[in-house]
């Protein structure tokens, strides 16, 4: 509940705690014919809720969804990013599993710190008796609670670059102020399934691509000449070296972009674009790979986990773009490791930080991604 609680959250009984993170920062870009002419600037668009997914998204399903929808569209409105969007979710699925209560954990005997009696409701169980988040039909109204959830957020410092739970708690004053850690990856997954399936405006149409792992890695390793690290490995590195710190085994890995899976042998994924370049993923095992040869898979679809497989320094992803092949006239302007003196093994490749530029994103923003290259 918002607003300093004697214990935890109310939790709908039956209501799925989901463990897949499916994490990751989804933005839609204008194409014409294969090239890339425009991409996306402002905040993420919104959610037709007539039009959510039919099929559960990690555990949750129809009216859930929709709740899911009308807090993603009060932040868009108030043009936050697909940051508070999953933060908006993540909020309303620890405090009432996406479902519009019209009670509290009052009717489980809790009370305030101080003794007083809870009057919490809604999505984000907010208490209107302490007249700061409105009347009891403001905070049952989806699109209202939301919003005020969101103009506190705001006032967080910082708020973008805490830990997730740790902001929310800032909003909602939780007893337990890691309570909400458990929903992360569950809210990711909804944001991402429900922008993909209908988002619109945002300056945007159609055509995605997708961060590789979920929020908060490193790059321990950037494109380009090195000294080579380990035995075996090239002293030319035609790829981005990505990391959680400090357990990145077994983190779940995301499709960039759509395409059909073309090769996986030996600690290696690639995936084919409908462009024609080509995205690998490196130094998993092939027991941790979710997808086979032939499957189409869709930007930030799971297709394995990290891994330390082959030539490698301890668990990460090495990722890396071969344009060989590519009908994307924009892709094609990028500059391969061929112009920049690599070796022939280094032909085509181009670096994944110019990649996503080139459709509006940073692969290692300063405000969220740590440099350790070397």
């Amino acid at each position: 509940m918002a607003d300093a609680k004697g214990k935890g959250a109310l939790i709908l009984i039956g209501a799925p705690v989901a463990l897949v993170a499916t994490v990751f920062l989804l933005i839609v870009l204008v194409f014409s014919g294969t090239a890339a002419t425009a991409v996306c600037t402002g905040p993420p668009g919104t959610v037709d809720p007539e039009t959510v997914p039919t099929e559960p998204v990690a555990g949750y399903s129809g009216d859930q969804l929709k709740n899911a929808a009308y807090i993603m569209n009060a932040a868009s409105t108030l043009e936050l990013d697909r940051t508070a969007q999953v933060l908006g979710v993540m909020t309303a699925l620890g405090e009432s599993s996406l479902v519009n209560v019209g009670y509290g954990d009052d009717v489980n005997g809790v009370t305030n710190p101080d003794g007083t009696p809870t009057c919490s409701l809604g999505l984000f169980q907010q208490q209107w008796c302490l007249g700061s988040w409105g009347t009891p039909g403001d905070v049952m109204d989806p699109a209202h609670a939301a919003t005020a959830f969101f103009e506190r957020l705001v006032g967080v410092a910082n708020w973008q670059s805490l830990e997730p739970t740790i902001a929310i708690h800032k909003v909602q004053g939780n007893a337990d102020p890691f309570h909400y850690e458990t929903f992360f990856g569950a809210a990711d997954h909804i944001v991402t399934a429900l922008a993909g399936d209908g988002a619109t405006g945002g300056g945007c149409a159609s055509g995605t691509i997708a961060m590789p792992l979920s929020p908060g890695f490193n790059m321990t390793d950037d494109y380009g000449p090195r000294e080579s690290p380990i035995a075996g490995a090239s002293s030319w590195h035609p790829a981005s070296d990505l990391q959680h710190y400090p357990n990145p085994c077994g983190d779940q890995i995301y499709a960039i972009t759509g395409g059909t899976v073309t090769l996986i042998s030996g600690y290696q994924v690639s995936i084919k674009s409908p462009d024609g370049y080509t995205v690998s993923y490196l130094h998993m095992k092939l027991s941790d790979v979710s997808v086979k040869v032939g499957d189409a898979v869709t930007p930030g679809q799971p297709i394995a986990l990290v891994g330390n497989e082959g030539p490698s320094t301890g668990c990460h992803l090495d990722l890396r773009i071969n344009t060989a092949g590519s009908t994307n006239e924009a892709v094609n302007t990028l500059t391969a490791g061929e112009d920049l003196g690599g070796p022939p093994a280094s032909t085509g490749f181009v670096n994944p930080e110019d990649y996503f530029t080139l459709f509006g994103m940073e692969l290692c923003p300063a405000d969220r991604c740590t440099r350790q290259d070397s």
